[in-house]
C-alpha cells in the first residue's frame, strides 16, 4: 500500500541501537523528560493524602530563564528544528539529531494532510471528516458478555517552538482528532472555529502553549494503533494570509506490550511542533463522567470549578474542566476517561472563591466496571454541592 519507500510510522516499542527496552517500551538511555512514575491505588475514601497530589500549575508567568538551564535545556523559539513534512528531512530529525531527543520529547515522524491518493494511511479513509458517533451499548441482561479494551486517554497537548509576534494571548483555531483502525471516523479532542478561538499564553523563549482539550465523544479505541490528525491557525499575527501554523497525522503503534504506559511525543513542523502526551491502558473500560451544579453558596459570583480525574497507577492529571461554575439547574457536563477494568478511578473537584480568597475540595476513588453506575453528592462546604454520576461501559463483547 503506498510507497514502497515510504518510511513507516515508528512503533511506540521502538528500539534505536544504545537504549534499552524497559516497561512501556518507551525506556531510553538518554534523558527523557517527565518519566511515567507508578503509584498505588486510591482509597475510595479521601485520607490524609496531600493536595499537591492534584497540583497542575496555571501559571501564565513562569520563569523561563529557569526553564531554559540545565545540560539539556529545551529547545528555544531561536534554534528548534523547523523541518517540512518530506520524509527525508523528518526522518533525519527522528534518527539523526540528537539534539530532538535531548531537548524535549521523544521525536516522531510528521506526515502531511493526506486526503487523496496512494499513501500510507488509506486505510483511515481520511478524505471522510465526518465525526464519530457514540454507541449504545445496553447492560447485559443475563450473562455478562462483556470484554475490556485498550484505550487511548489523552493527558495534554501543546505546541512548542511557536513564534508568537504580536503582544497578549495567541489566537487558536482548528481541530485534532483520532482515528481508530475498526472505525476510521473523527473522534475530536480539540475543534475551534475562527468564531470561536481559543486565547492561549505562549511562552516568549520556548514557544510553548498549552491547549485545552475536550472530552471525545466516546473511549478512543486503540487495539494496536491508532492515528492521530490535526490542523491549527494562529490569527492575528505577522503571517500574510497563511495563518496555519502545523498540520498533518501521525500513526501509534503498538503490538507487543502487556502493561499500561504513557506516551509522550513530539512532531516537528516549520512553524512549531506539536507535542502529544498519552496513556495506552490495557484491559480498560470507559467512563462517563457527569457533572452537575445543585447548589452554589453566599457568593455565588465568580465561584470558579475545577474537574480532575486520575487513572490508578499514574501521576498524570487528566484536566476535564477549569473555570467557572454554571449556575444550579444547568445541564450535567458529561466527560469520558478510560480507566482500567478493576483498577482505581480517582476524581477531585475543586470550587474556589476569588472574593473570600478561599477554596473548598472534595475528591472520591472509584472501582471500574463493565457496566453500571456510581453516584455521589460533592459537598463542598459553604461553596457549592455538585452531583457526580459515573456511568460505566465497553465496546466490546464476547460472541
Amino acid at each position: 500500500m503506498g510507497d514502497p519507500a515510504a518510511v513507516y510510522p515508528l512503533p511506540l516499542g521502538f528500539v534505536e541501537e544504545g537504549e534499552t527496552h524497559g516497561e512501556g517500551g518507551l525506556t531510553a538511555t538518554t534523558p527523557v523528560p517527565e518519566p511515567c512514575r507508578k503509584r498505588p491505588p486510591s482509597p475510595t475514601t479521601p485520607g490524609d493524602e496531600d493536595e499537591d497530589e492534584w497540583f497542575v500549575s496555571d501559571s501564565e508567568d513562569e520563569d523561563e530563564d529557569h526553564e531554559v538551564e540545565g545540560i539539556y535545556s529545551p529547545f528555544t523559539v531561536d534554534d528548534i528544528p523547523r523541518p517540512s513534512c518530506d520524509l527525508k528531512v523528518q526522518k533525519s530529525v527522528v534518527f539523526r539529531n540528537p539534539d530532538a531527543r535531548l531537548r524535549g520529547p521523544l521525536p516522531t515522524i510528521l506526515f502531511p494532510a493526506f486526503t487523496s491518493g496512494n499513501h500510507v494511511f488509506q486505510d483511515y479513509n481520511l478524505a471522510d471528516k465526518s465525526p464519530i458517533s457514540v454507541r449504545d451499548v445496553g447492560n447485559c441482561l443475563n450473562e455478562c458478555r462483556c470484554c475490556s479494551m485498550n484505550l487511548l486517554q489523552f493527558i495534554g497537548i501543546n505546541i512548542a517552538g511557536y513564534r508568537h509576534t504580536r503582544p497578549g494571548r495567541a489566537q487558536l483555531s482548528g481541530f485534532i482528532a483520532a482515528r481508530e483502525a475498526d472505525e476510521p471516523l473523527r473522534n475530536l479532542v480539540y475543534n475551534r472555529d475562527i468564531k470561536n478561538c481559543e486565547a492561549v499564553f505562549v511562552k516568549r523563549k520556548t514557544g510553548v502553549a498549552r491547549l485545552t482539550l475536550t472530552s471525545p465523544a466516546r473511549a478512543i479505541s486503540m487495539p494496536s494503533r491508532v492515528l492521530i490528525e490535526f490542523e491549527l491557525r494562529a490569527h492575528g499575527e505577522d503571517q500574510g494570509d497563511n495563518d496555519l501554523i502545523i498540520e498533518g497525522c501521525t500513526e501509534f503503534e503498538d503490538m507487543h506490550e502487556i502493561k499500561s504506559f504513557m506516551v509522550h511525543r513530539r512532531l516537528y513542523g516549520e512553524k512549531c511542533a506539536l507535542d502529544i502526551k498519552f496513556l495506552r491502558l490495557i484491559n480498560a473500560v470507559e467512563a462517563r463522567v457527569d457533572v452537575e451544579v445543585l447548589h452554589l453558596g453566599a457568593y455565588p459570583h465568580g465561584i470558579s470549578l475545577k474537574v480532575y480525574a486520575k487513572i490508578s497507577g499514574f501521576d498524570e492529571v487528566i484536566r476535564l474542566l477549569r473555570g467557572a461554575a454554571p449556575d444550579p439547574g444547568s445541564a450535567a457536563m458529561s466527560f469520558v476517561v478510560a480507566a482500567e477494568r478493576r483498577g482505581g478511578f480517582d476524581l477531585y473537584i475543586e470550587v474556589a472563591s476569588p472574593i473570600l480568597g478561599q477554596k473548598q475540595n472534595w475528591q472520591r476513588g472509584f472501582l471500574s466496571a463493565y457496566h453500571g453506575t456510581a453516584e455521589e453528592v460533592a459537598e463542598l462546604g459553604d461553596f457549592a454541592t455538585v452531583s457526580v454520576k459515573i456511568t460505566w461501559k465497553t465496546y466490546e463483547k464476547f460472541g
